[in-house]
């Protein structure tokens, strides 16, 4: 248990310094760190980092840091995730929808269950908006802080060299 609790404060410590260590500005580090971590929660597998890239060009947010709030659902810890967003919005959504997992993970049934029931991309689509928002909102406080900490260090730093 030591081991995966190093382990996650190992990957939160690389996540600020990636973040600090992005020259541009902060506000816009903020928005795009939260808006990939959005993106991160909805159930649009392969085609995140491309959305990112597209918004946070329009938006003229940080693609950079967009990014690292994608990869932050992985294929690690994206079951788990992606389990519990449909449960969410198959709560919100009323759904009454009973699947059966097929009795083979093959590549063709992992894209019938989406392809042949759209109840359930729909449950797992509401499901990320539901937990992706408010994950979105901590991302972009979380950043800002951190910046802003990291801002105010460099001043003092700067200021008694």
């Amino acid at each position: 248990m030591e081991h995966i609790r190093n382990s996650i404060i190992k990957r939160i410590g690389a996540v600020k310094e990636k973040l600090v260590s992005i020259k541009s500005d902060p506000k816009k580090v903020c928005y795009g760190y939260a808006f990939g971590l959005f993106l991160a929660a909805t159930p649009l597998v392969g085609i995140k980092v491309f959305i990112a890239i597209l918004v946070t060009y329009i938006f003229k947010w940080n693609k950079t840091a967009s990014i690292i709030g994608v990869f932050h659902i992985n294929f690690l810890n994206g079951p788990l995730f992606y389990g519990f967003s449909y449960l969410v919005g198959k709560f919100a959504l009323g759904h009454e929808s009973s699947y059966t997992l097929p009795e083979k993970f093959t590549l063709s049934a992992c894209l019938d269950m989406f392809t042949g029931n759209y109840i359930l991309l729909l449950d797992l689509f509401a499901g990320g908006v539901i937990l992706g928002l408010p994950m979105a909102f901590a991302a972009y406080y979380f950043a800002h802080r951190l910046i802003r900490r990291r801002q105010r260090k460099a001043v003092v730093v700067f200021s008694h060299g």
